[in-house]
């Protein structure tokens, strides 16, 4: 009778639960490696913090959404830095935008306005011209910190969030993944509900 059970499914027991306490021996040990890794003995390098960070931010058009980045990035350092991605050489559109509601009031103000860099690709690759400058001004930069701005519109309703690209997301999984400990990735989120 208690091979019969056995061949029926005990069997199933007998090997879920070995493999669940090996399973969550090893979620133990690697949280306590992360614990070991991350400990920190060393104070905060004040004198290192004179230098403000160069603040990036990834703009398609001209927007409310784009508009409120730039405030913030703004806010963050006094050098910052539009990029801009165009499959083709026409952004001449953007650039009037440009002059016209971002470098005329910071000009105005007494300020140096973002610098607007339209970067090519003409195989329509957003993600990874922006990833790539990042690397290149954080090599050019090893003394300063790189924060990246991705301003995103936020939804009202849950599904409304499928309706739009993700490429907020992508950027800063990626700048995650291909980064350093100097480039860091904020979002300037602009609520769409809170505007009508």
């Amino acid at each position: 009778m208690l091979v019969a059970k056995f061949v029926e499914g005990a069997w199933i027991t007998l090997l879920f639960i070995p493999l669940t306490i090996v399973f969550f021996t090893v979620v133990r040990r690697h949280y306590h490696s992360v614990k070991v890794l991350t400990t920190c003995k060393v104070p905060v390098d004040a004198a290192g913090l004179s230098r403000p960070p160069i603040a990036v931010i990834a703009i398609d058009r001209w927007s409310n959404i784009t508009r409120q980045g730039i405030e913030f990035a703004a806010r963050l350092s006094p050098e910052v830095i539009a990029l801009h991605v165009e499959p083709t050489e026409h952004s001449e559109l953007l650039q009037d935008d440009w002059e016209q509601y971002v470098e005329q009031p910071f000009r105005a103000e007494g300020k140096e306005p973002p610098q607007l860099h339209v970067l090519p690709s003409p195989y329509r690759f957003v993600i990874i011209p922006i990833v790539q400058f990042v690397l290149d001004l954080s090599k050019k930069n090893p003394a300063r910190s790189i924060v990246v701005v991705i301003p995103e519109l936020v939804e009202d309703r849950w599904y409304e969030y499928f309706l739009h690209n993700q490429r907020g997301r992508v950027l800063e999984w990626v700048l995650l993944a291909r980064g350093n400990e100097r480039i860091f990735t904020v979002s300037a989120p602009w609520y769409i509900g809170r505007q009508t």
